[in-house]
């Protein structure tokens, strides 16, 4: 059976960084920028998944994937959505993603989302940034956290 590695390897022009071991990952889009972290080297690779994996205009998604292969059974996806200021559209971008079954791999132990947009709205205890932040982690055992780009940050494994 295929392992998501070689799922995605499989598209045209996939991956959008080749497997690489790094430290850190950068993926940018209309001006915005995404930097991430790591607490060690790690095997790696970003996949473009709007007009990458997924061509088709009509479906909804995010921009990027980045995977790491944490000890070559072991995989960490981590969804980016490079946004202005929509985040209600970003939020459903990178939901409709993790709800693709090409996503679904029983390698893929930890899963999780950033959403980076020029404004941000403020955390209110109940505004549409914390009610996703619940959302997701309840249906889709998936971090998620919005960031003001260009945003940097340590991604703890």
């Amino acid at each position: 059976m295929a392992t998501l590695k070689d799922k995605l390897d499989a598209f045209d022009g996939q991956p959008e960084q080749e497997w690489n071991k790094r430290k850190g990952i950068s993926v940018g889009e209309r001006g915005q920028v995404y930097r991430a972290n790591f607490s060690q080297e790690y095997m790696s690779a970003v996949y473009a998944i709007d007009g990458g994996i997924i061509k088709d205009y009509d479906i909804v998604k995010c921009d990027k994937l980045v995977l790491l292969d944490l000890d070559n059974q072991t995989l960490f996806e981590l969804f980016v959505e490079l946004k202005g200021a929509n985040i209600q559209h970003a939020i459903k971008q990178v939901e409709t993603t993790l709800k693709n079954p090409l996503f679904k791999d029983s390698a893929v132990k930890k899963r999780e989302a950033r959403i980076v947009g020029r404004k941000i709205p403020s955390n209110t205890g109940n505004s549409i940034t914390e009610i996703a932040k619940k959302n997701f982690i309840s249906r889709y055992n998936c971090r998620l956290e919005f960031k003001t780009g260009p945003a940097v940050e340590n991604i703890k494994i």
